[in-house]
């Protein structure tokens, strides 16, 4: 019979039964000094804070909550972009025991906010609104009614700012972390580590973001955190992380328990395209040895790789990941850093795999499983399909999310028996190389023929003078859904469409049995949602406006 799709990398350490607060007190005590979380920013300023100051500030903040009659497994909201005050804050609410929700602020009235609280049955939130006074207004004439901001029952939810803001009745995690009167007067509960720690939500680059919740001893016991913190450094290195604290990228959790310290700043520069030489010069003052540096921000320095050379700085390992990565970002290797790595998993099952990344490597393998964690590719029927066929990736591991909050019945669907339906496609090849071929959404299906969008992408980016691709399915009424390439081309190229087309044609055959595009389309830049991934919804919907396709 032949060998089953199935992989597993046997789970070495033995299970810390802690939670996050335990082994964060253990890394305050040992290195109380230790500036753990750096904020930088766009004027070249800093702020950081040392275990013992977060230790010190975190405490009176959850005291002030456990004040206002918050309680182990109460829920408690927090909204704001990366800083100082929110790592505070974050932390303060676990002290309390209770869950942490990772919320963003609806756009619109505030109204929609106390909605969004009241569904996710949250007691409190702690918000940074930034520059919106009237935001702020709205939350006070709401509190006005409450005047002691107590917050008696998900009706009435406590209010309080990360960060100070003048003439502001409310109260602000700033003044709260700088007050004696928080230091001794309500104990701290102790923390059962089966608990949900954080509920974080999903980027949303499937469709409407997910609730994932995730338990104390699942955030302490993931092994595969190492590498978002240090690469292949040691422990104790600076890395640039600037996803947002809201995704499990970007969690701050794991530096506080690594003991590594994380640089970051807001990471809306760098999405929005800021000059890469800022963050480079950061970098270098900062002294960071590793980094997560996204496919998008790995291109600008690219495009800036002789400004880089000139500095003389050169970092040990960036990890990447989030889509597949392809030949040309390998191009920092010897350049900007020394060893590059890709990183697979997903909020809910988290880091699951990393595979080194070089001039030779095969576009879409995975690479290793961390201790832990299993995999195996089924067929339509869910049953385990044998190697070499193709099928959608499931995945088993120790530091996976607890469930879904709000769960939508497909949610419910996707976990089964402890396994997560991914929804990726890939292959377990005869020789046990796992290889990811994208979304099971991105398999285009023209007649009979099932196209894979990310190998058609792969043949297209591979051509040079191109920029970047996506390929999309677009509808067709006769073959159910047709083929579009969507390509940008680089500044000041000779290369045209048709020298795509031919390409295709020579690599991928043709459009009727073969997978070349029937589309090909040209883009001047191809929009991003903020993971840095391209958003396909609008370039479909782009697309079909082009094309003057008719949907209905």
């Amino acid at each position: 019979m032949a060998e089953l799709s199935f992989l597993d990398s046997p789970h070495l350490q033995p299970v810390k039964y802690k939670s996050v607060i335990d082994v964060f007190y253990e890394k305050a005590s040992e290195f109380p000094e230790k500036e753990i979380c750096i904020q930088r920013f766009a004027d070249g300023s800093r702020r950081s804070i040392t275990y013992s100051d977060l230790k010190i500030k975190a405490e009176r903040v959850a005291r002030f909550l456990i004040g206002k009659s918050i309680q182990v497994s109460d829920n408690i909201g927090i909204i704001g972009p990366n800083s100082i005050e929110w790592i505070v804050g974050e932390l303060a609410i676990l002290m309390t025991g209770a869950v942490c929700l990772h919320l963003s602020k609806p756009h619109g009235k505030f109204q929609k906010t106390l909605e969004q609280l009241q569904l996710s049955e949250c007691k409190a939130v702690l918000l940074d609104l930034e520059s919106d006074t009237t935001f702020v207004e709205d939350i006070e004439g709401f509190v006005s009614d409450n005047p002691s901001n107590e917050g008696h029952g998900l009706d009435k939810p406590i209010f309080v700012l990360l960060r100070k803001k003048d003439k502001s009745m409310l109260p602000d995690v700033e003044t709260i972390g700088g007050l004696d009167q928080y230091q001794i007067d309500k104990q701290l509960p102790g923390i059962v580590p089966d608990t949900p720690a954080i509920v974080f939500m999903t980027s949303g680059s499937t469709g409407l973001p997910k609730m994932v919740e995730v338990t104390h001893l699942a955030l302490v016991n993931t092994e595969s955190a190492y590498m978002l913190t240090r690469g292949v450094g040691g422990r104790g290195e600076t890395y640039f992380n600037d996803r947002p604290f809201s995704w499990i990228g970007g969690t701050i959790i794991y530096c506080l328990l690594q003991g590594d310290t994380r640089v970051f700043r807001d990471g809306r520069i760098t999405v929005k395209g800021g000059d890469v030489m800022d963050l480079w010069n950061i970098i270098i003052e900062e002294k960071c040895t590793n980094g997560l540096l996204l496919p998008f921000t790995i291109y600008d320095l690219l495009q800036n790789k002789q400004k880089i050379k000139k500095t003389g700085y050169r970092m040990m390992s960036i990890v990447t990941g989030g889509q597949i990565i392809r030949h040309k970002e390998t191009e920092i290797l010897g350049e900007i850093c020394e060893q590059m790595y890709m990183l697979y998993g997903s909020t809910e099952v988290g880091i699951v795999t990393f595979s080194p990344l070089d001039n030779n490597m095969t576009i879409g393998c995975l690479g290793n499983l961390f201790p832990g964690v299993q995999i195996k590719v089924v067929g339509e029927d869910l049953n385990t399909i044998v190697r070499g066929e193709m099928g959608v990736l499931l995945i088993k591991s120790p530091w996976m999310l607890k469930g879904y909050r709000n769960a939508t019945e497909a949610q419910r669907k996707s976990i089964a028996n402890g396994w997560m339906n991914t929804g990726d496609v890939g292959i377990i090849k005869s020789d046990g190389q796992l290889i990811i071929k994208g979304k099971i959404n991105n398999v285009i299906k023209r007649g009979t023929l099932k196209v894979v969008s990310g190998d058609v992408e792969d043949c297209i980016a591979s051509f040079p003078g191109v920029r970047d691709v996506v390929v999309i399915a677009v509808p067709d009424p006769r073959m159910y859904e047709e083929v579009c390439a969507c390509v940008v081309f680089d500044k000041n190229t000779a290369v045209n469409m048709d020298a795509v087309r031919a390409h295709c044609t020579e690599s991928l055959g043709d459009n009727i049995i073969g997978n070349a595009p029937t589309f090909y389309l040209e883009f001047d830049t191809l929009p991003q949602l903020g993971t840095g991934k391209p958003d396909k919804v609008n370039i479909q919907r782009d697309a079909v406006g082009r094309l003057n396709i008719k949907t209905k």
